[in-house]
């Protein structure tokens, strides 16, 4: 089935029939929906490597929520749905995305639709053409004009009315109303011959003749007699524009001082004055800088100042900074310890090393940390472990494996199994005797 439109065009309305593959009959299958499993709808233009697939197992198939409407499709889906299952069976439309219809360069779309349960695969190829079939003007080609004909901007036909030209013969019948944008009247004086053939040379030549003695006149008899200045000589030029220089140049060169403002200008300052204006007694700075004091002078002063203004009398004499909190005095021990309570430490500051030997015991635990303590013991699911042959057990192996030897185990032949939670294999014991044993030695 082929179905032609301008390449471009979008709002497209596709429907398509799928044949029932289960049947010999040539009947359309019917059914189908937006959901089918195993769906797919596939588009590739002609000068396309690969194809644009939509497929419900990917959830790229929506269904059409008013039939012959188009909608355009979430972004990398189309629509899919049945038309009349009744009176048009295995009629199903498809509205695919405008970017589809207009792949560049592009003369024709491949559209394919296989995969559900019974479709026969079903292909459409839609041609893509510069040419509107659908443009009831002029078809979509812009060359011609887009007006019906002998409308303004339309095309002109042959006849006597308006918008059209009367021909004989191939040529063209019109009388001339205007010339060089002007409308031509008997009232001009202007007298157009009636042929071509009428211009003699002779005649063409006096027209020439009255016209060019008529250009053919001194310029300066065109000038205006009022209100014009003939221009002077270059000499006269010349000696005018030095005349202007020499003035213009006299009056620049006039010492400066006589063009500065008389009021509001301060001189700047000389060296003394600098000096002085920076606080230096002398100009030798080497002298200046010997007189600033040193950094220990400076230290010293600072430290003095700083610890005379924050100071606390104590019973010890000592002079402290103040904490900048309320709390503004700290006690110091004889032994030069700080007497305070621990509010904070610093991280690792408390380790095993800081406890005396026996400082924590049953005495030292509140009685609810201890009930913490075993109840976490006690009702913490332990980590399922089982250890080699040979190994000493930790507490969780030996309960785990003490479980399996009372739960989930089994015996084939000499071999006993124990059993993980999972009920995967978890240990193995080997038997002296299959049918009556006496012995049991740990394999693995």
């Amino acid at each position: 089935m082929l179905i032609g439109y301008k390449r471009g065009q979008g709002s497209i309305v596709l429907r398509v029939k799928i044949l029932n593959s289960s049947v010999a009959t040539g009947a359309g299958l019917t059914g189908l929906t937006s959901a089918s499993s195993g769906l797919i709808i596939s588009t590739i233009a002609d000068n396309e490597a690969t194809a644009t697939a939509y497929t419900v197992a990917a959830s790229n198939v929506e269904t059409i929520t008013t039939l012959g409407t188009y909608a355009a499709p979430s972004s990398g889906k189309c629509r899919f749905k049945e038309v009349d299952a009744t009176n048009h069976k295995g009629v199903y439309e498809i509205q695919i995305a405008d970017a589809r219809f207009a792949v560049s360069s592009a003369k024709s779309l491949l559209v394919s639709v296989s995969g559900a349960t019974n479709a026969a695969e079903t292909d459409v190829v839609i041609p893509l053409r510069d040419l509107d079939p659908f443009d009831a003007v002029r078809a979509g080609l812009t060359a011609l004009p887009n007006a019906a004909a002998e409308a303004s901007g339309g095309l002109i036909t042959r006849g006597t009315g308006t918008g059209q030209l009367t021909v004989s013969s191939g040529v063209v019948t019109a009388n001339t109303t205007q010339l060089a944008g002007q409308t031509v009247t008997a009232a001009a004086g202007v007298t157009f011959p009636t042929s071509v053939s009428s211009l003699t040379a002779a005649g063409v030549r006096t027209e020439l003749t009255t016209e060019l003695g008529r250009i053919d006149v001194a310029v300066s008899s065109r000038l205006a007699t009022s209100g014009y200045t003939t221009p002077p000589t270059a000499a006269a030029n010349a000696s005018a524009v030095r005349t202007e220089l020499s003035t213009e140049l006299g009056r620049i060169d006039v010492a400066t001082s006589t063009r500065l403002a008389t009021s509001g200008y301060t001189a700047p300052l000389d060296a003394a004055g600098t000096r002085s204006a920076l606080g230096l007694a002398t100009a030798n700075l080497d002298t200046q800088l010997g007189d600033l004091p040193t950094a220990t002078e400076n230290a010293a002063a600072v430290w003095n100042a700083l610890i005379a203004s924050y100071t606390v009398t104590g019973s010890f004499g000592q002079r402290v900074l103040r904490s900048t909190n309320t709390q503004a005095e700290v006690a110091v021990t004889g032994s030069n310890h700080v007497a305070a309570d621990l509010h904070e430490s610093q991280p690792g500051s408390i380790h095993a090393t800081t406890f005396d030997a026996g400082a924590i015991d049953a005495a030292a635990l509140a009685s609810d940390a201890a009930t913490e303590i075993a109840t976490a013991t006690l009702t913490t699911a332990m980590t399922e472990s089982y250890r080699a042959a040979g190994v000493a057990p930790t507490l969780a192996q030996a309960a785990f494996e003490l479980i399996a030897q009372m739960g989930d185990a089994s015996i084939s032949g000499t071999t006993k199994t124990l059993k993980k939670i999972d009920g995967t294999t978890a240990k193995t014991f080997t038997l002296n005797s299959s049918t009556t044993p006496t012995s049991i030695t740990e394999a693995t």
